[in-house]
């Protein structure tokens, strides 16, 4: 358990540092952080933003959970006045998505 608290505070710290220097970015993003309940190996932190390949952008999920129950792992290292949690459960996973509530466009 403590190793797993310090591998989200380590993508917690990446995500703070994104968004500082997202600050200075001209175009429209989406950014967030996914925290995978059974596969921490997949967790990570997303810059999304206008692509001319695609029109994928900006990125909605609408299954996305946002008054979920935060778990334990990691509830006590969010600062929930700056940020949102969502969860989301496929057949496959389960995962949490953590995102800016003042940067970027949300999910």
């Amino acid at each position: 358990m403590k190793i797993r608290r310090e591998h989200i505070k380590a993508h917690l710290a990446l995500y703070n540092k994104l968004l500082i220097q997202l600050e200075t970015f001209d175009k429209p993003y989406q950014s967030w952080i996914c925290i995978h309940e059974e596969d921490p190996i997949s967790d990570a932190v997303y810059i999304h933003s206008p692509n001319p390949n695609d029109n994928h952008f900006p990125l909605k999920i609408n299954e996305l959970k946002w008054d979920c129950v935060i778990p334990n792992t990691f509830k006590d290292i969010i600062n929930l006045n700056k940020f949102n949690v969502a969860f989301y459960k496929s057949e496959y996973e389960e995962l949490y998505y953590i995102q800016s509530k003042e940067h970027g466009i949300k999910l």
